[in-house]
């Protein structure tokens, strides 16, 4: 996956400040206590001198000493967790505080990075996808095909039902062969058919693997991020940043594509973004509520071919699944 210098420091900069307050409430306990139990603070103290002429007698090669030094803080340790029972305390209650156990808040075990590293890097890509609150729900595992009519229309080969199942299972193997053979994704057809959905359910999976996604509705990319940066509006970061993040992302998600103002800066622009990606194998993923001929005569042939020629085409149709869901809402 790409990953950046600035995620990777974002991640760093969390674990640097788990251990800044870990490290901070270890140390107001210590003070809680040590004013509560004066014979702790002693017993620390002890503990600490002879263990420093315990390391300097393991040089000279006196091993009793070393024997008689663990014997004797061990006795201290001992010591020290019946005092803190005596007065309410859990035997454990100094020990060093650590949001992770198994790496200790340093994201590594034995150079190998640690569960707690890889799901921080999710829930950053999560973040960063602008997705993180949407895919709770729409995912593959709420992917209900029983939304589209079994019953033929009359003017596709296939039922609604038969397509989409169709369209999920190809999503799926899009989804499972990523690594290897990334691709493309055109998602058009009527308004309320489950394409964002669809796109939704791609982007949890895919984010779920530890890969980049960036989701951006048609409208928010064209006006908003590419003409910050590009005609220089507003030297606005967070645009700079998702700017950036438009090129090198594993799966880029462009969403109502269509509904933006399109003029020759917006058509330039997508040229630029699809063709970039393609030639650095980065994918991309359209949905659009235009059919394929709305779309050939609202962007230059250049676009359109490029899309046709490189991207797997999916056609959405059947009832508005969106004024379904509501009416079964108010139902229940």
């Amino acid at each position: 996956m790409t990953f950046s210098d600035s995620q990777y420091d974002a991640i760093m900069n969390m674990y640097y400040q788990r251990q800044l307050e870990n490290k901070a409430v270890s140390e107001q306990r210590r003070e809680e206590v040590f004013a509560a139990i004066p014979r702790i603070a002693e017993i620390d103290q002890i503990i600490a001198s002879t263990s420093i002429d315990a390391a300097r007698a393991s040089l000279t090669g006196k091993t009793d000493y070393m024997e008689d030094v663990k014997a004797q803080n061990q006795m201290l340790i001992e010591e020290k967790a019946e005092l803190l029972k005596a007065h309410g305390y859990d035997a454990h209650y100094l020990k060093p505080i650590y949001t992770c156990p198994i790496c200790k808040d340093t994201g590594l075990v034995n150079n190998t990075y640690c569960t707690c590293y890889k799901q921080a890097v999710i829930s950053l890509l999560y973040k960063q996808s602008t997705l993180d609150k949407v895919l709770e729900t729409e995912n593959f595992e709420h992917f209900d095909l029983n939304f589209y009519p079994r019953e033929n229309d009359g003017k596709h080969p296939y039922t609604p039902y038969e397509n989409a199942g169709n369209i999920l299972n190809k999503t799926k193997n899009f989804v499972e062969t990523f690594d290897e053979e990334k691709g493309n994704l055109l998602f058009y057809g009527e308004t309320g058919l489950g394409k964002t959905f669809l796109t939704n359910c791609i982007a949890k999976a895919l984010l779920d693997t530890g890969h980049t996604v960036l989701y951006q509705s048609a409208v928010h990319l064209f006006e908003d991020v590419c003409a910050d940066v590009l005609m220089k509006k507003m030297q606005n970061a967070d645009s700079q940043n998702t700017y950036r993040y438009i090129y090198n992302c594993d799966l880029l998600i462009i969403d109502d594509l269509g509904t933006e103002f399109t003029n020759s800066f917006v058509s330039s622009t997508l040229y630029d973004i699809l063709n970039t990606r393609m030639r650095e194998g980065k994918s991309t993923l359209i949905s659009t509520n235009l059919n394929l001929q709305e779309l050939t005569e609202r962007y230059s042939d250049r676009i359109s071919t490029r899309i046709f020629a490189s991207y797997k085409v999916y056609n959405f149709y059947g009832n508005n699944i969106r004024l379904a869901k509501r009416r079964q809402a108010i139902q229940n």
